[in-house]
């Protein structure tokens, strides 16, 4: 999983302002990375009824894989068109494309399987924790362009190239790494898992509808706020990748000391107000950054955003795992991240276009709506599950 997040961490910083430099408006790079929410969004139920019912492993080590084309595409292709294709395949930064829309679902199943419901949020936490790494070194790795230009004196096209081919190799070490992995839980068949008659999880479906509300809003937000972060430190403070990707880095480096913190929390607060205050403060600190007079200490307010979402994401994820059924937690992961995958589309749109027109205004809106949107998905959790705790909490 680190190895095949640590590409998005690196997309998340570079490629909007790769894009830029390629020519392309706000618009047009708010379509390319929000092709990536799409196709994750309409691939990602069906991919996870059949790891329900076929056995997750496969598609975990083939939705790794599939990154690869993805990355490749980046590397050699310009055109609109092919970037469109290359971003739906490998996902560009918080959205998974294709390749999350297989394995994902499988692995947070498989997540969930292998830990003791008393452990499972610390599982998660620890889930957490890795993918916090690998997206602070595909952070860090937003600097190597313009080492590569500067240590070996390649043009600045060559020197991306270059770095998307390394993306590419890292997806492939990430399935070849799972193949060892062996399915401890029995695969579950058709009969005695979801009805043959029916495409959706009959036991679950109600907890699973209003947890995909509230993670829909939580994905609008992520797609207007934080999807396009780096073209907005770009239009409002003139910085480059190569500055922000240290910035971008230490925003999820400090967020491992989160791992510990997780399971005392819900312990103390529960689920429910454990996300509506870590996910609430966290609202806030981001909306406070349009006020930053430099980027410095805008990069400030948004380490500390990160470190309270970092909390808040695998609190949501194993509250859901607890309180599905157990042989439809595949499908319940696939269909509230369809709804966080439709609400990033249309907020990556939206933050494209009012990234595009350059004022001080349009730069603040999708830091401020996101904001607004953030803090409303915590309340509605809370308001929703306060009454309905997972096993281990009651």
């Amino acid at each position: 999983m680190g190895l095949n997040s640590l590409p998005l961490g690196y997309t998340f910083v570079v490629l909007p302002i790769y894009l830029s430099e390629l020519g392309f408006s706000g618009e047009l790079i708010g379509i390319i990375t929000m092709a990536a929410a799409i196709s994750n969004t309409v691939m990602i139920v069906p991919f996870a009824i059949a790891a329900d019912r076929y056995g997750r492993k496969p598609f975990v080590v083939w939705g790794l894989l599939s990154a690869t084309v993805g990355y490749v595409l980046l590397a050699f292709t310009r055109d609109l068109g092919s970037l469109i294709i290359a971003s739906a395949i490998a996902g560009v930064g918080l959205a998974g494309g294709l390749n999350g829309a297989v394995w994902v679902p499988a692995w947070t199943a498989l997540i969930a399987e292998k830990a003791s419901p008393e452990k499972r949020t610390r599982a998660f936490a620890w889930s957490q924790g890795v993918w916090t790494i690998a997206l602070t070194s595909g952070s860090a790795m937003g600097i190597l362009p313009g080492l590569l230009q500067s240590t070996f004196r390649i043009p600045y096209l060559t020197s991306h190239e270059y770095v998307f081919l390394i993306l590419a190799a890292l997806s492939i070490l990430s399935g070849l790494v799972v193949l060892p992995l062996s399915e401890i839980a029995p695969r579950h068949t058709s009969t005695n898992h979801l009805s043959a008659k029916r495409l959706l999880p009959e036991e679950s479906l109600t907890q699973i509808a209003k947890f995909s509300l509230t993670l829909g809003m939580v994905g609008f937000a992520s797609g207007v706020a934080v999807q396009l972060l780096s073209l907005w430190f770009k239009g409002m403070y003139g910085v480059n990748e190569t500055v922000l990707g240290p910035w971008f880095a230490a925003a999820e480096i400090t967020s491992i000391i989160v791992v510990p913190i997780i399971p005392r929390l819900t312990r103390t607060l529960g689920s429910a107000s454990s996300v509506l205050t870590t996910q609430g403060i966290s609202a806030l600190i981001l909306a406070s950054m349009i006020t930053a007079p430099a980027y410095q200490l805008a990069g400030v307010l948004y380490i500390g955003r990160n470190f309270l979402m970092n909390i808040s994401w695998p609190v949501q994820q194993s509250y859901l795992m607890g309180t599905v059924s157990p042989k439809e937690r595949a499908s319940a992961s696939a269909i509230s991240s369809m709804l966080w995958g439709i609400g990033a589309s249309a907020g990556t749109f939206l933050a494209g276009f009012l990234l595009g027109g350059g004022t001080y205004l349009s730069l603040s809106l999708p830091i401020l709506i996101g904001s607004g949107v953030y803090l409303v998905a915590a309340i509605v959790f809370f308001l929703l599950f306060r009454g309905n705790p997972p096993p281990e909490e009651n």
